[in-house]
């Protein structure tokens, strides 16, 4: 399934915001299965953009079996910038939210379960027509 994935930060501008897009877009096609791309409708290098696309990242062919990865790769980030929050988002609106405390090794399995369940409810609505 094709995901967007947003990362929310109170504390930091949309400047920053949108380096840390560029870092983990390629760290997540250098370290996983994923292919992870900029919205088209973002700015280029050195423009602002549309408001409503700072901090976000296309998730190509996220599925049950890439959720792994892609949470390890996560947790890295949100370990060196715990202030940051992130949100998954499939093609029918359904959304997971991670914050810090859901990356920690006690609850990674629960918040596992959550994407991967987001991936199978997008799989089923894909399949199943209009529900």
């Amino acid at each position: 399934m094709d995901a967007i994935l947003s990362l929310h930060d109170d504390e930091r501008a949309d400047e920053d915001i949108q380096e840390l897009v560029f870092s983990l877009t390629r760290t997540l096609n250098q370290e996983t299965d994923l292919t992870a791309g900029l919205p088209e409708e973002t700015g280029g290098l050195g423009t602002k953009g549309d408001i409503g696309i700072v901090g976000q990242i296309i998730l190509a062919a996220l599925s049950s079996g890439t959720v792994v990865a892609l949470l390890q790769v996560l947790k890295s980030y949100v370990e060196r910038k715990p202030t940051l929050r992130i949100e998954i988002e499939n093609a029918d609106g359904s959304k997971v939210k991670i914050e810090a405390e859901h990356l920690k090794t006690d609850r990674i399995e629960q918040t596992t379960r959550a994407v991967q369940q987001l991936c199978e409810h997008s799989r089923d609505t894909d399949n199943g027509g209009n529900g």
